[in-house]
C-alpha cells in the first residue's frame, strides 16, 4: 500500500475529519488506498497553537494512524482555494500552483502501526 508521512497535528486532523485534503507542492497520478503516517517530528510552537485552535489532541508519532482513499489530485486555483472552509486553509499549504490530494473513506487504524516514515509516496507493508 502507498503511504505518506505527514507532520502532526495535520495527520491527526485527517483522522478527526477536520482535513479532507492533504496539500503538496507536487502532484501524483496515484489513486487508491493510502496509509497516513504521523511523522516523529515534534510539534513546533506554531503547530501547537494550531492544534489548540482545533482541539486536536492524542497525537501519535512514528505510526500509521489512518487508511484512506486518495481519489483526486487537484491543481489549486484562486477559485478552488476560496471555496475551502477556514479549517482546510489553516491546516494546509494553500497556494496557487500547489496540489490538493483529496482523501475519502478515512478509517482510523486501531491500533496504530509503528513504521519508519519516508519522503514522498512510499510503500508500506502490514
Amino acid at each position: 500500500m502507498k503511504a505518506l508521512t505527514i507532520w502532526q497535528p495535520y495527520a491527526q486532523a485527517i483522522a478527526l475529519g477536520l482535513k479532507k485534503f492533504e496539500t503538496r507542492s507536487w502532484s501524483t497520478k496515484y489513486r487508491g488506498k493510502i496509509a497516513i503516517h504521523a511523522s516523529v517530528k515534534p510539534l513546533s510552537k506554531e503547530r501547537k497553537l494550531l492544534a489548540e485552535k482545533y482541539d486536536i489532541k492524542n497525537f501519535s508519532f512514528g505510526e500509521i494512524i489512518v487508511i484512506a482513499d486518495l481519489t483526486d489530485c487537484i491543481l489549486m486555483t484562486e477559485k478552488f482555494i476560496k471555496s475551502q472552509p477556514q479549517s482546510e486553509l489553516d491546516l494546509g499549504n494553500w497556494c496557487i500552483g500547489n496540489y490538493a490530494w483529496k482523501l475519502e473513506n478515512i478509517q482510523i487504524l486501531t491500533p496504530p502501526q509503528k513504521a519508519s516514515g519516508k519522503q514522498g509516496l512510499w510503500n508500506w507493508s502490514y
